[in-house]
């Protein structure tokens, strides 16, 4: 059975648009709440007793675990049936829900969390999977983008999480979006269709505990660097142990036909360039929604209303934005939305470092709607961009590799954010919890737009090896 992608007039079924819907509807859920708990993390600590360094394994520990999920992505979408696949998404987010809605104690809600992350780590690659092999290369730079808007619409959370935190609490945050989940499994049910073919193929496990030996010993050496700073040895033996963990996987794969992740999708440079861009700007955004609610409540003063409606703006404005720059993309090509999004995301870092000292809810919230702009043209653009460069066969892994760098880079990224701010935490030195969080937040803000300048350059290059390509093309 062929993709549909090769038949460029191919009109898009009703069926795939619901099928969509569905799927990115239930991903919407799963990180609307992931989101949503930033703002509540100093309700939380104070409600349950834990430091934030704990607190925040709600989002990085969620991030963690859909990030592993989506590793298998490629060997679940070639073993079962995608309704399947989505009918086990659906059963794994209500239980996680329902964990989170009658928590006694952390433990107890964090669990939730993580099985909440099962799910989001199944319906996330299923959307995408279904965008990349059903819809015509022609109109695919708007549907990705029409994906990505879905997802990153979550980013409404903190907005969200903070109106209901202040008037219902934050058990209310999980029983109010019940009802869209349900319709989001209707959709889904109803909808899917199989348009690609079924063959069993066999798991390869030793790989996956490779992948989940980085994923969770580069998580754990930030968490010990968050309780006892950067000079901790075993914060850098597992850093070490991280990367040799990955190390073991890339030479385990090379030698496999049936890898998880066909480790052949980086030898295509410009893939590889785009993948690394995308997982920054990943990291760049969850850093940004988790460091902005938490600094406008501990160093601002705000209230979790205010808070949460600083991000308001921004996420609207992704809305009307990311279609244009998939538009763009499909009309114009990928550099100019591309370049001009990391721009302007590096200019609002900018602004926030250079502004921090005179900081206000009005002027986060101008300056995030800035990097939200900046997001918009950038963030799916580099995904439907990089996803182009590999051949038909490899997009399974392609698509699997991207989803989970998406999720383990926004879980590093709130990890890194709120170790910085742990660490100045736990370095006082006679400064007030204040102002002890305002320099970690100054270094987090530095952070953040380095890691901008790092896009900006790898993206620079990408396009002049796409213009050197078409040039020697030309003189063939």
């Amino acid at each position: 059975m062929q993709s549909q992608q090769l038949t460029s007039n191919k009109q898009v079924s009703s069926h795939t648009i619901l099928a969509i819907l569905g799927t990115g509807l239930l991903s919407f859920c799963g990180i609307l709440l992931e989101t949503a708990m930033n703002v509540t993390f100093p309700t939380l600590m104070h409600t349950f007793g834990v430091s934030i360094s704990a607190v925040q394994w709600l989002t990085s520990g969620y991030l963690l675990v859909a990030s592993l999920v989506m590793t298998l992505a490629s060997y679940m979408h070639k073993q079962f049936k995608l309704k399947l696949l989505f009918i086990w998404a659906v059963d794994l987010f209500f239980v996680g829900l329902f964990l989170c809605i009658y928590a006694i104690n952390f433990p107890m809600l964090l669990i939730g969390r993580l099985i909440g992350g099962i799910a989001t780590g199944m319906s996330t690659p299923l959307l995408f999977g279904i965008i990349n092999y059903d819809i015509p290369v022609q109109k695919l730079g708007r549907y990705m983008a029409m994906g990505a808007i879905i997802v990153s619409m979550a980013s409404v959370g903190p907005t969200y999480g903070g109106l209901v935190l202040f008037h219902l609490g934050w058990r209310a945050i999980f029983w109010i979006v019940l009802p869209l989940a349900v319709f989001a499994a209707i959709l889904g049910i109803f909808n899917i269709r199989q348009t690609r073919p079924i063959h069993k193929t066999q798991l390869d496990l030793k790989g996956f505990l490779w992948l989940a030996g980085v994923f969770v010993l580069i998580s754990l050496a930030f968490n010990e660097a968050a309780v006892h700073g950067w000079a901790s040895l075993f914060f850098w033996i597992l850093l070490l142990l991280g990367f040799a963990s990955g190390w073991l996987y890339a030479n385990h794969a090379l030698h496999l036909s049936t890898a998880l992740i066909n480790i052949h999708i980086f030898k295509y440079h410009r893939f590889v360039l785009s993948f690394v861009a995308y997982a920054l700007c990943q990291l760049i955004n969850i850093g940004m929604s988790f460091l902005l609610p938490n600094y406008g409540q501990l160093v601002v003063g705000a209230n979790s209303l205010w808070a949460g409606l600083l991000l308001l703006p921004g996420s609207l404005l992704r809305l009307f934005l990311m279609p244009f720059g998939g538009v763009v993309l499909d009309k114009k090509g990928a550099a100019m939305p591309i370049l001009t999004g990391i721009s302007t995301t590096l200019l609002s870092g900018i602004l926030f470092l250079s502004f921090q000292s005179y900081l206000t809810i009005p002027l986060m919230t101008l300056f995030y709607a800035l990097f939200s702009a900046g997001f918009s043209l950038t963030f799916s653009n580099l995904l439907t961009d990089g996803m182009k460069q590999l051949p038909g066969d490899l997009k399974g892994d392609g698509n699997a590799a991207f989803n989970a760098i998406q999720q383990y880079a926004g879980s590093i990224g709130a990890s890194l954010m709120a170790t910085f701010i742990s660490i100045s935490q736990l370095h006082a030195n006679g400064l007030t919890t204040t102002r002890a969080t305002a320099r970690g937040s100054m270094h987090d803000f530095v952070v953040l737009i380095v890691m901008a300048l790092l896009m900006l350059g790898l993206q620079i290059f990408n396009f002049r090896l796409a213009k050197q390509k078409t040039n020697d093309s030309k003189v063939h």
